[in-house]
């Protein structure tokens, strides 16, 4: 997912990101033994991150991440699962992040003309980092593409395009590609999101031009829009695993800081 029109800078929320952990992490022994005990956030990503400048979605994370007192920690593209393996030793919990449409080769589908930009070595990487992950019984936490990964992996398949697929009146993404749309989701009474939140009617941001067809194996779906489009999922197989269709971090970033209660609980899922 990347935002063409959005106006919050990037440099300005990376130094505010700077700022957050330098506070955090300076001063005296005790400051030092909480940092120790901070929990280790690996986030999957896709572009050069040995820099001191990232692209303003990224910085949505790792701002949401450092609120909720995680050590955000970016992990690059990997090959193989020895790769994966090492990168999963170094962590505590993981969340899979917005991004590209998914290959539909995953989900033995033929490519629809409206599919939008795929990454191969993303794919491969996020598949390898998600079954790791799992062995583990590692807590997840799947953002938009993520949660479609979760989906696919599963076993699951995708509308390949929402508006050429799915009649509904409802945009989950703006025609003009500026910026978030909002709407209203329904969570069941049961499942991790609405324990989080503790209110079964959110109203979310939305950037997505594909979304769950099939729920796959071992998942149940706990929220939905009025259209029935799934935007919230668990893993009933595994002890936290959670997807989101809509983006929480830039909820957070965008001053709606009760939706840090999501990355608050990833927290606490991995204690």
């Amino acid at each position: 997912m990347v935002r063409k029109g959005h106006k919050f800078k990037r440099v300005t929320l990376f130094v505010l990101v700077l700022l957050l952990m330098s506070v955090m992490f300076s001063g005296c022994a005790n400051e030092q033994d909480n940092q120790a005990d901070l929990v280790n956030v690996g986030i999957s990503w896709c572009e050069v991150i040995d820099t001191d400048e990232y692209g303003e979605d990224l910085a949505a994370y790792i701002e949401a991440v450092t609120m909720a007192l995680g050590n955000p920690v970016l992990l690059s593209l990997f090959e193989t699962e020895d790769q994966v393996e090492e990168a999963l030793d170094t962590i505590d919990v993981l969340i899979l992040t917005g991004g590209e449409d998914i290959d539909p080769a995953y989900y033995n589908e033929e490519p629809s003309p409206y599919l939008e930009e795929v990454n191969a070595e993303r794919d491969k990487s996020d598949f390898l980092l998600l079954e790791g992950a799992l062995k583990r019984d590692m807590p997840v936490l799947a953002i938009c593409r993520g949660c479609q990964v979760l989906n696919v992996f599963s076993g699951g398949t995708l509308y390949q395009d929402i508006p050429t697929e799915y009649d509904t009146d409802i945009l989950h993404r703006s025609p003009d590609e500026e910026d978030f749309e909002y709407h209203d989701i329904l969570l069941s009474e049961y499942g991790h999101l609405v324990e989080i939140m503790g209110d079964r009617i959110l109203n979310v941001n939305s950037w997505h031009h594909q979304a769950i067809k099939d729920l796959g194996d071992n998942l149940e779906w706990n929220g939905v829009t009025e259209d029935m489009i799934i935007e919230s999922i668990d893993r009933t197989d595994a002890t936290y695993v959670m997807g989101v269709q809509f983006h929480p971090e830039w909820m957070v970033v965008d001053g709606y800081h009760e939706y840090l209660k999501i990355f608050e609980a990833l927290m606490e899922a991995a204690k």
